[in-house]
């Protein structure tokens, strides 16, 4: 596959449209809202590699794209890690069997746009709207830095809430747009493990997905289909599920 300059990402906005499995991480690498790689095989199959590492494939699926896909992508050393997300059957199945290869299950959510009862806050917290001023102190692994290449562009273009301590003024909890599109913003969520079971993740969820609805765009939500903790914090703010993807990877 060859891969697209930049600046001609626009030209595959149609082509989102066809990726069933998810959109919004997609759209927000062809309207240049956060980073990615676009690549084409010519014959109108588009791969779209988020900065993220979550891929997703658009249009006329062969066995010989995904072979590619294979050698080039999910078996090689890559710049950053790559997760192939798929509601396709054919191209599941394809992996399917690979030693080399892990296989999970990832479930999809969405959001009725309808904000039921907020979750309660610890009077130990203090909420903050993500700023240029208190992003340094953001930890763990689910952060702005996971989905976003440069602080400056996340601050631009995206934005998120913070739970700190009321004693010490530490690092929480965050919620944030992990990835943006016109439509939709998917939530990313992480709880310094010293202040979990408080219900920081729920009360953050529910603000950001007040925000988001706020602007006139939809929530969404995923997580590893093991991911308890993940599911219980999307169904207590109204996500409801929609379906279930593929994730194949490099073990």
């Amino acid at each position: 596959m060859n891969k697209v300059d930049r600046i001609r990402y626009k030209e595959y906005i149609k082509c989102v449209n066809e990726c069933t499995a998810n959109r919004v991480y997609p759209l927000s690498i062809a309207t240049g809202t956060q980073d990615g790689d676009v690549y084409v095989d010519g014959k109108g199959c588009v791969l779209f590699w988020h900065y993220c590492g979550f891929a997703y494939i658009s249009g006329a699926v062969c066995a010989d794209v995904l072979e590619e896909v294979y050698r080039s992508f999910l078996v090689s050393d890559t710049e950053r890690r790559f997760l192939l997300i798929t509601d396709s059957k054919f191209v599941s199945d394809y992996y399917s069997g690979i030693d080399m290869l892990r296989v999970d299950k990832r479930i999809e959510y969405t959001h009725s746009g309808i904000l039921e009862k907020q979750p309660k806050l610890d009077a130990c917290f203090v909420i903050e709207r993500i700023t240029a001023d208190n992003i340094g102190v953001i930890q763990g692994r689910i952060t702005p830095s996971f989905s976003w290449k440069d602080r400056d562009v996340f601050l631009r273009n995206g934005f998120g809430f913070m739970a700190r301590s009321k004693e010490d003024g530490s690092f929480a909890a965050v919620a944030f747009s992990s990835a943006v599109s016109p439509e939709e913003v998917d939530i990313g969520v992480e709880t310094a493990e010293i202040y979990r079971h408080h219900g920081l993740a729920s009360y953050l969820a529910y603000k950001m997905c007040g925000e988001i609805i706020r602007q006139g765009r939809r929530p969404v939500w995923a997580h590893a289909e093991t991911n308890t903790g993940s599911q219980k914090t999307a169904l207590s703010v109204g996500f409801k599920p929609i379906g279930i993807n593929t994730v194949i990877q490099k073990k």
